[in-house]
């Protein structure tokens, strides 16, 4: 990532932030709601300096932010077709703590990305389909 040093250390400060209100946070509603800081730190950063990486981020973030607190809100409304796994947020913060990680260190931000997007796919009806579909599967293997 091609960011001042400034600009980086902005950034992971308000990742740090957002994290550590992640883990206080024992409302669901309002950890996704900090969760929402992930890409709106990166936005402002990108508002200063434009760079792919940043673009890229900003769209996983920002589309992973969307789809879990879709299924927050389902969820609230009564919906539990689909339910997060117990250690969701834990997983969640994990990601967004190996992406600040990535950033401060000048690494790939892409592997942590990733985890952030797989985590959210189970958060979708076809995510939830294919994760107790293959839970199925490898029970039935001897």
């Amino acid at each position: 990532m091609r960011i001042s040093q400034e600009l980086r250390t902005n950034l992971l400060s308000e990742l740090e932030f957002a994290i550590l209100k992640m883990r206080e946070e024992p409302d669901i509603a309002k950890k996704i709601y900090f969760f929402s800081a992930t890409y709106g730190a990166v936005e402002r950063t990108m508002h200063l300096c434009l760079d792919n990486e940043l673009i890229i981020a900003h769209a996983l973030l920002t589309i992973c932010h969307n789809s879990i607190n879709e299924r927050i809100n389902r969820m609230k409304m009564g919906d539990n077709t689909v339910s997060l796994p117990q250690d969701f947020f834990e997983r969640l913060i994990t990601g967004v703590s190996s992406f600040r990680q990535a950033i401060e260190q000048n690494d790939s931000i892409y592997p942590s990305l990733e985890t952030i997007t797989l985590l959210t796919y189970l958060t979708t009806g076809p995510g939830f389909y294919t994760h107790s579909y293959l839970d199925y599967i490898n029970s039935r293997r001897p």
